[in-house]
Order: structure tokens, then sequence, then C-alpha cells
């Protein structure tokens, strides 16, 4: 697992993360972040990375100049495995990793974010309900972008979406909610 673009590209993440983490792939992890710098720009804004796993979607956003990465996740050994890949790089101090449930963590917080990134575990119950829990989070512009299996569908409008083999993401804003 290495890191596709920016400042870091080239670099490769240690393991150690829990042994159900699907991290996505270096070809889709290409590929999406190419788009979000063409069509929203990463350098300076403010990142949520839900369900973050392995760290390498926070990797790949410090890598390309986000100014603050928060990420989420309630599996004890990814936070710690995130913690030493956070200790392992100069300028990663923008990082902030916390454990807890995702869904109590989007209820409690009020801060808001230039963009959210989610990829929970697939076999998760009701993930067709995320964009709408997760959109108050977002700046005026801001984006959601969900990874999820491509037969998952949703009753939000989806600005945007990308399939990568078994893989796919949507891309929801609280723009596209509101122009129904």
């Amino acid at each position: 697992m290495r890191v596709t673009g920016g400042e870091l590209k080239g670099w490769v993440l240690p393991h150690g993360f829990a042994h159900h983490v699907r991290p996505s792939t270096d070809r889709m992890r290409e590929s999406l972040f190419n788009m979000l710098e063409h069509h929203q720009g990463i350098s300076g804004i403010s990142v949520l990375d839900l369900f973050s796993g392995s760290g390498i979607i926070a990797a790949e956003f410090i890598s390309r100049g986000a100014k603050r990465v928060v990420s989420v996740d309630l599996d004890a050994k990814n936070i710690v495995h995130q913690k030493k890949v956070k200790q392992m790089r100069e300028g990663a101090s923008i990082w902030e990793i916390n454990k807890a449930d995702v869904f109590k963590f989007i209820q409690k917080t009020d801060e808001r974010f230039d963009l959210i990134f989610a990829d929970p575990p697939y076999a998760l119950p009701d993930l067709q309900s995320l964009p709408n829990q997760v959109l108050p989070l977002l700046n005026e512009g801001g984006w959601f972008v969900f990874e999820h299996q491509p037969q998952l569908v949703f009753k939000q409008p989806v600005l945007l979406k990308k399939e990568y083999g078994q893989t796919s993401c949507s891309i929801f804003t609280v723009e596209s909610l509101t122009s129904l």
C-alpha cells in the first residue's frame, strides 16, 4: 500500500492494521484523488475520514496538502497502527486520530469539513442512510465521497459516481440535495 500522489508519493505504509480492513486499491485512490484535485482541489481543505482503517486515505490527503485531517475508527488495532504511521512522517501533525464509533462521532461533533470520505464495512446495515447523516457536517460547496459496493442504491441524488471494479465511489453535496 503506497501513497499515489503529492509530496509523499511512493511512500509505502507499513502493515499492522486489523485483518478485516479492506484498504482502497492504489488504482482506485490514484484515480479518485486525481479527480478530486481537478474538480474540488485538496490543498488547504479540512477532511473527515470515516471508517479510517489503515490510514491510507488520510496519508493521501496529507500528501496532497490538506490543512487538517480528522480520522475516526472504532477498531483499537487500526488506531494504534494509524498513530504509528503518523509518528513516521514529519508534517503529519495536522492529522487527528479518534477512536470512536463513527455514528456517535458524527452525531456529537459540531465541526464542519470541506470534504468527508467514508469507506464503511460493506456488510454494515442501512448504509444508504449515511449521506443524510454526514451531509450536515459539510461546509458550503463541500463533497461527501462514499466508497461502497456498486449495487448500493441511494434515495439521495448523486453528483457523480465512479466505478472501480468491485468498488464504487459516489459523491454527494448539500447542493445536490437542495436542488430536488
